[in-house]
């Protein structure tokens, strides 16, 4: 099945019209069938040509490419008001599983384009959307071959988030600038064609991914979380690893009672158990706000230094556990997704797909639980994070999939005529 992109853009120097326009030209490149649109501005701004977005185009999408520029940080104030009108969509569940990237500039080096990046996801990510950063692979991916001469990630500034460049007075826009936008569009089509190979539902036992669990195992607290989510998992059929993180700084918390059930330790991780999967879910305490330090040093082994990793083009997703409510369960989940996405993951977090996530607290970021409501897991808790098992075997198993007959035919134009 064909691929449907939309393209929104913000522009009032132009800047994001043209990357906009590469990367839809990348998207048709694939074979997706695209909608260009521009958001509704008041503000003076060049003439386009375009139509106007609206909550609609959204819903037609598999796959979206949103483009900003920065301002203090954040989206335009236009594009806020765009993704303030999906809210009546979200609220009836009809925008999961769309894959989102996203596109921003600035007039200078530092001024907020990582920031706005990962707010636009944050707003992505309570619909339940997968996020797509910068592809790890430029060059050298072998799923991905990038032309030679053309960009590389480093060339365009390093940002794993996203596509993000420095806008010039006149709105003129760099020729590698152009080049990424329309490689970024054209790997977003090729994702959103792999995300839509199935339906929304699926019986138990239909997937066939490969899920690795990665946790805490000292914490009492996460590996009951990490328990159910390999349950979930296996629920839809997958084959599930769960494995515990090992090293300095791993330690039990006072607080915890000995390991429930006299189950077995999990056998110990290592990068293998990650390059094997096709969806990987990390689970941990969080201490000052961030997830624990055992945690964040075996991410930091999988971050390629170049090419692609074990975790390049995978979903993944965390869940933590804190000692009271606002004690982290938000900020550490957004920082391992900043993490996940350096790694060339996909990020697929919860959402507000299940009615199970509202019950235990609402966290569309990753499932948390809070301590002062018990020191082991509720029932809700344990509830949300078999769910977010389920959806990881699900997303695994889409990704895995090669794209359906028909789609990137087109890929073997040039990028040079693409863009002219």
């Amino acid at each position: 099945m064909t691929p449907r992109v939309a393209v929104v853009y913000h522009s009032r120097r132009g800047t994001m019209r043209s990357l906009a326009e590469a990367a839809a030209a990348g998207a048709r490149a694939y074979g997706a069938e695209v909608r260009l649109l521009r958001v509704a501005d008041d503000g003076a701004g060049p003439a386009s040509p375009h139509e106007e977005a609206g909550a609609e185009d959204v819903l037609w999408a598999d796959g979206l490419v949103l483009a900003s520029p920065t301002y203090f940080g954040n989206v335009s104030a236009p594009f806020k008001r765009f993704l303030d009108g999906t809210t009546k969509l979200w609220w009836d569940g009809l925008l999961t599983d769309r894959v989102v990237t996203g596109m921003t500039a600035s007039t200078c080096e530092h001024g907020g384009r990582e920031a706005t990046l990962l707010t636009l996801y944050q707003s992505a990510h309570h619909w339940g959307a997968w996020t797509l950063g910068a592809c790890p692979g430029l060059p050298g991916d072998p799923d991905h071959p990038a032309d030679p001469a053309g960009p590389s990630r480093q060339g365009v500034g390093g940002n794993p988030y996203g596509l993000a460049v420095t806008a010039l007075r006149d709105g003129g826009v760099a020729q590698e600038d152009r080049a990424a936008a329309w490689e970024l569009g054209r790997r977003l089509a090729e994702a959103a064609a792999r995300a839509r190979s199935g339906g929304p539902l699926v019986p138990a036992g239909a997937v066939r991914s490969r899920v690795t669990v990665v946790h805490c195992a000292e914490d009492e607290t996460v590996r009951l979380l990490a328990q159910e989510c390999a349950a979930g998992a296996r629920e839809l059929g997958a084959e599930v690893r769960l494995r515990r993180l090992t090293g300095p700084g791993v330690r039990r918390e006072s607080c915890l009672p000995a390991r429930a059930g006299g189950a077995p330790a999990a056998a110990a991780v290592d990068p293998a158990d990650v390059a094997w999967a096709d969806s990987v879910v990390f689970g941990a305490p969080v201490r000052a706000g961030a997830v624990a330090a055992p945690l964040l040093g075996f991410l930091q082994t999988l971050e390629p230094p170049a090419g692609p990793g074990p975790l390049a083009g995978k979903p993944a997703s965390g869940f933590v556990c804190t000692a009271r409510p606002h004690a982290g369960s938000e900020s550490a989940l957004l920082s391992l997704h900043h993490v996940l996405h350096h790694c060339g993951a996909v990020v697929v977090p919860p959402g507000y797909t299940d009615p199970v996530v509202f019950e235990a607290g609402g966290n569309p970021y990753g499932t948390s639980h809070a301590r002062s409501a018990g020191v082991l897991p509720t029932d809700q808790a344990l509830a949300a994070a078999r769910h977010q098992g389920r959806r990881m075997a699900l997303a695994g198993d889409r990704l895995r999939r090669r794209p359906a007959p028909g789609a990137g035919a087109a890929s073997e134009t040039p990028l040079e005529k693409e863009l002219t």
